[in-house]
């Protein structure tokens, strides 16, 4: 015979039918943003408005893997400098897509023999440059240039909080720049004795890279160079970083530095009689005398210079590319969720668990050693 339920029993079916129903509306694919978390955990406790990359794609017509693009407001402007401490789903697509992003960033950033080998060659041309006054050879050496690969780690690090990375990175370049000098050193050593170290030197492209002049306006040159690294970087346009490889110059300078820190010690100019204030600008630097230790320092400036610019102007367009609603490539938007990923700010979509950088794959804490035999097993 049937019996009526009792309304306790009524209101558990009814709380179980309201349970099931939140959890059905949960997407398989969840997005990048949310809108809070209760204090219940979970995945069925997370509300707010689902909005996929996909959906975006399909509204526009666009191509697959892009984000549609609208008109900028001003909030949207006012947004990339604002922080987030929302949380949100994390799919294993998008975490197989930072790792993939993750892993391209860090090769960069890893010193083996390639590096190493890539290091020498572009500090020996470089140099030879220099020293004959060719520029086409001087152009050579930053296109074999690897200290590139530092500084997009640290700015991709800056952007989503992953300081191993940019400790690693930080690092690496420092050690690079050290090197350079060291080698610019023995090449100068190596041609002080000649006949065109004592007539030719300054060579116009030694001077071009110690002036004030130049020190001054490598800072706007390297800052949108940055520009140019973040965009080629995410969106694969190689083209586009060999040209920002050459406007940044980064490695031709630290290589003059050495150089003429020998030719310094020669003529007996102290470094002590460094004046900031002292130019040394010319067109035809035949009519000048040359003050090795301060176009030294000057030259030594620019590197640094030019490693803070591009760094900054890099982290720059990686946080107006993620945040403006411009269309784009998926990539961009995984920066925000590697973000949280380090940030401790990312759940799984399936478990509903914290997803650590250990746990998605992407923690640059791991011995260099240790990444690459597991990528050649």
């Amino acid at each position: 015979m049937a019996t009526n339920p009792s309304p306790q029993a009524d209101a558990r079916a009814r709380g179980q039918g309201a349970s099931i129903a939140i959890i059905s509306t949960v997407p398989k694919n969840p997005p990048l943003d949310v809108s809070g978390v209760t204090s219940t955990g979970g995945v069925s406790s997370i509300v707010g408005h689902y909005r996929t990359a996909s959906d975006d794609t399909a509204a526009s017509g666009g191509k697959e893997g892009t984000v549609a693009g609208r008109k900028i407001t001003s909030n949207d402007v006012q947004n990339v400098f604002r922080g987030s401490t929302t949380t949100g789903i994390v799919s294993q697509q998008q975490i197989q897509r930072i790792k993939r992003m993750h892993d391209k960033i860090s090769d960069g950033v890893r010193w083996d023999f390639n590096y190493s080998v890539f290091l020498l060659v572009s500090s020996i041309v470089a140099g030879i440059g220099l020293a004959t006054d060719s520029a086409t050879t001087v152009i050579s050496s930053m296109l074999l240039s690897p200290i590139m690969g530092p500084v997009i780690g640290m700015a991709y690090g800056l952007v989503i909080w992953d300081w191993p990375l940019i400790k690693r990175s930080a690092r690496h370049e420092i050690l690079s720049i050290v090197c350079c000098i060291v080698l610019g050193l023995i090449i100068g050593a190596c041609c002080s004795w000649t006949r065109m170290a004592h007539e030719t030197w300054p060579t116009h492209e030694m001077w071009n890279r110690a002036t004030r002049k130049t020190f001054f306006s490598g800072f706007p040159v390297a800052f949108f160079s940055g520009f140019g690294v973040a965009l080629s970087v995410l969106d694969d346009q190689t083209s586009s970083l060999v040209g920002v490889a050459i406007s940044a110059s980064l490695l031709p300078p630290a290589v003059n530095s050495g150089m003429l820190w020998v030719m310094a010690m020669i003529a007996g100019d102290p470094l002590w009689d460094f004046e900031f204030a002292e130019g040394m600008e010319a067109d035809d630097i035949k009519g000048l005398t040359a003050n090795f230790s301060q176009m030294e320092v000057y030259s030594l400036l620019l590197t640094i210079a030019n490693v803070v610019c591009v760094a900054a102007g890099a982290c720059l367009m990686f946080r107006l590319k993620e945040v403006l609603p411009v269309e784009k490539k998926v990539f961009w938007e995984d920066l925000k969720v590697a973000r949280r990923i380090y940030q401790g700010r990312a759940l799984e979509s399936e478990s509903g668990e914290t997803v650590t950088p250990e746990r998605a794959g992407i923690s640059s804490e791991r011995p260099e050693s240790e990444v690459t035999v597991k990528r050649l097993a």
